[in-house]
């Protein structure tokens, strides 16, 4: 049954990039059929998160915590796809932005269902390419500029991916992701850094961010909004599969190496937010912050004794759901100000919106609240037991993340208070894009329930 839904999965998806490149510029039918394609696969992907399979099977290799992480992001891209029925009109080829988005989807999925180190380097290669494109898609020069250093970065970093494979093949002997071949320590720390350092710079983590802040930025928030969550869900999708062959010859440095990591990477995107005039540059820094925090979840993976694998299985979970829904919605919101081909917005053009559509800035505080951690929304929940998760073995990563949770809390209520306080008329476009925020917002609310009713 495990293959079989895959198999069907695969098709789905597949078959929609290869009728919307025929349909390319047929916008409504590309738009509809990579809705429905999208939603054929989340319900396939929830049969298979009722039903994971005990086992590996050969190449296939999943498990209930990566079907969660797909369903969240292929739940997200539905929404984000109805906010792109307007905007993308705007493009020469809008069926192009369909069929990357579809194809990222399907690199995603490959990811999450990886057995072998084989299948997980395809998979991660063509959600990387996809997500390049999908950037340049606009055609203005932010995008371009921004897809190039996305892309360059991203040529790098494939090279250390490369060579992390080759000597993680090398040492092991075999190409199964669940070996259980011990590592000389030297080695195994060897291989953490090339892992961090190659999928890391896919989620801003300091010091390889440098791409991020001129790629979020600048450029067209619209394919943005895609490539931000998607990044994130690859990245910690990839450094869980690889952690159950690198943790056990090295538990201790995995844990410094990557909190320690962590901390760089929060403490500096916290404090690089507080200093931006720009709405969309606070978000980049922003996102480099929230690197941080799953970060610390990933660290967290290799801590024994108690509740903490679970709180961190569960936090890296719930912080994912809370920060596709934010940062989907918060890049289609800077969509909706910013004119085509034109400057990114400031923090003080946002003047006058709380006069001018209430509803749009109360969903837009709302996810803004869910990024600061705010109670009872989604955002809290993930804090809470991504920090819980340390706080036995490695209390000085929990009190640097609260710390740095209330670093946050300034910018955050610098959007908020330019979307209520400020003066002017600012005039948002596309209606499509407004109600997919709004939907965003009341997914945030709902979703603040779930530790009620599934907790860790």
């Amino acid at each position: 049954m495990t293959t079989e839904l895959l198999l069907a999965s695969i098709i789905v998806l597949f078959s929609s990039m290869l009728l919307t490149l025929f349909l390319e510029r047929k916008h409504n039918i590309s738009f509809t059929i990579t809705i429905i394609s999208l939603g054929l696969a989340s319900i396939l992907n929830g049969i298979s998160l009722l039903n994971p399979p005990s086992q590996p099977i050969g190449e296939v290799s999943t498990d209930a915590f990566s079907q969660a992480l797909l369903l969240i992001a292929l739940l997200d891209m539905i929404i984000a796809l109805i906010g792109f029925r307007d905007p993308s009109r705007e493009y020469k080829h809008p069926g192009g932005l369909f069929l990357l988005v579809a194809a990222s989807v399907l690199g995603l999925l490959g990811i999450a269902w990886s057995g072998s180190i084989l299948m997980l380097f395809a998979s991660w290669m063509l959600f990387s390419v996809s997500s390049y494109a999908l950037m340049a898609i606009p055609r203005d020069g932010f995008s371009a500029s921004g897809a190039a250093k996305y892309g360059l970065m991203g040529l790098a970093a494939t090279n250390l991916f490369l060579l992390f494979l080759g000597i993680l093949v090398s040492s092991t002997g075999t190409l199964s992701l669940y070996t259980h071949t011990p590592l000389a320590i030297t080695t195994a720390l060897g291989l953490m850094t090339l892992i961090l350092a190659s999928v890391g710079f896919k989620i801003g983590v300091f010091p390889f961010h440098a791409w991020l802040p001129d790629a979020y930025g600048y450029a067209d928030p619209l394919p943005i909004s895609v490539i931000a969550p998607l990044s994130k869900t690859a990245t910690v999708l990839v450094l869980y599969k690889l952690s159950v062959t690198l943790i056990p010859s090295a538990r201790d440095l995995w844990t410094l190496l990557f909190g320690t990591m962590a901390v760089l990477t929060m403490t500096y995107g916290n404090i690089t937010a507080l200093l931006q005039p720009g709405l969309q540059g606070l978000l980049a820094y922003s996102s480099i912050a929230q690197a941080g925090y799953l970060l610390i979840g990933v660290a967290s993976l290799a801590i024994q004794g108690g509740e903490t694998h679970r709180y961190a299985l569960y936090g890296l979970a719930i912080q994912l759901l809370a920060y596709s829904l934010a940062k989907t919605g918060l890049f289609l919101f800077a969509k909706t100000l910013r004119k085509k081909e034109g400057r990114p917005i400031l923090l003080n053009e946002l003047g006058g919106l709380g006069q001018v559509d209430p509803l749009l800035s109360a969903s837009v505080a709302i996810l803004t609240l869910s990024l600061m951690g705010m109670p009872p929304l989604t955002g809290f929940w993930g804090k809470l037991y991504l920090f819980l998760a340390p706080a036995s073995q490695a209390p000085w990563l929990t009190g640097l993340a609260l710390l740095n949770t209330g670093i946050a809390a300034a910018y955050y209520v610098r959007l908020i208070k330019a979307l209520y306080w400020g003066k002017g008329e600012p005039k948002p476009s596309y209606p499509a894009t407004t109600a997919a925020v709004k939907i965003l917002a009341v997914l945030t609310l709902i979703t603040g329930v779930i530790p009620f009713i599934l907790g860790p």
